[in-house]
């Protein structure tokens, strides 16, 4: 049922982009122009909102190293070094709506994005987990309200390294979701953002005790909330070196506490690149999937769960680059 889900909503964007190509007034010629009205732009430069600063899974070019402490029966426990890179691209494949600053703009496109964690105080470097991102995107803009509605499939695996080390379990951890994203800009510099992920499909395995006995368990929540603020100047000023802050608060109906990442730092402009230089700190529940798994997924067997939602806390520096469509333009460029 979940490959027919995502087979159906990629058949119903391919159609809708199909359509596209068909409408009266099409051009294929790239208008870099944003407040060209004339046709359906194709493969735009950039996307109508921009990307949330301090979502730990939001789609990014970015890399960090960060003290990582978790509360583990094994490696890697108490504090460690550890860095993550998220290796991601949100492609604007065409626009719809191109109203200006006064009207209503609409892109829709693709999506990817693989985050992986590392353990930086082993000879190997053990990768510890990774997780992936594969999603459709509509973001729509109308003067100081934004959207984005994203379906989304999503897996999480552990590292080779970290099982070899650790003897864990493995248990297959994947969703098919609709992520939306309400945001309103009270000023243009500042974005205050609610929404979350509804589950429309999620992985599960089975588990047999030492009497054979089996139970089936799904390994995946079925809803996340998420809502945050953030201050980012840049986002409406060229060519100088501004601060920017962002807190992201996300819970779930099988956690019991809200996870929190705050991210600050400075941004500037290269031409068409933009680049965040940050410090991170995050508290609550493991961003990693595989880290996140139902706590009562083992209460009618003897083998307890070897991950019971991972608390950590990390704290550290990072780079991330913004290029193409991963820039979105400021309300002077609309």
């Amino acid at each position: 049922m979940r490959l027919v889900s995502l087979a159906a909503v990629s058949l119903g964007f391919a159609s809708l982009f199909a359509a596209a190509l068909v409408a009266p007034g099409t051009t294929f010629a790239q208008s870099t122009a944003p407040d060209s009205a004339t046709g359906i732009q194709w493969f735009p430069n950039r996307w109508v909102i921009a990307a949330l600063i301090a979502a730990p899974r939001e789609i990014r070019l970015a890399g960090g190293l960060y003290s990582a402490e978790r509360d583990l029966d094994f490696e890697p426990d108490g504090s460690t070094l550890e860095s993550e890179i998220s290796l991601g691209y949100r492609i604007p494949v065409v626009r719809l709506l191109d109203g200006g600053a006064e009207g209503v703009d609409l892109d829709l496109g693709f999506e990817v994005g693989i985050w992986s964690r590392f353990n930086m105080e082993t000879d190997e470097r053990d990768l510890i987990g990774s997780d992936y991102r594969v999603g459709f995107p509509m973001s729509v803009r109308y003067r100081f309200l934004e959207g984005r509605l994203t379906f989304h499939h999503s897996s999480s695996h552990l590292g080779d390294d970290f099982i070899k080390r650790n003897g864990v379990w493995v248990y297959q951890v994947s969703r098919e979701a609709l992520e939306l994203i309400l945001a309103v800009r009270p000023i243009e510099p500042i974005r205050l953002y609610g929404g979350g992920d509804l589950n429309v499909g999620r992985g599960f395995d089975y588990a047999v005790d030492d009497d054979f006995r089996g139970k089936q368990f799904t390994t995946v929540e079925q809803w996340v909330l998420r809502f945050g603020a953030e201050y980012d100047p840049s986002w409406v000023k060229q060519g100088s070196v501004q601060p920017f802050l962002g807190a992201n608060f996300e819970t779930t109906d099988w956690t019991q506490r809200l996870a929190t990442t705050v991210r600050g730092g400075v941004a500037f402009r290269i031409n068409s690149i933009r680049i965040l230089l940050d410090a991170q700190y995050r508290d609550g529940p493991s961003a990693m999937g595989q880290f996140r798994l139902d706590p009562d997924g083992f209460e009618d067997l003897d083998e307890e769960r070897p991950f019971r939602g991972v608390d950590e806390q990390m704290f550290g520096v990072g780079l991330e680059v913004q290029i193409g469509g991963l820039v979105a333009p400021g309300p002077a460029e609309s």
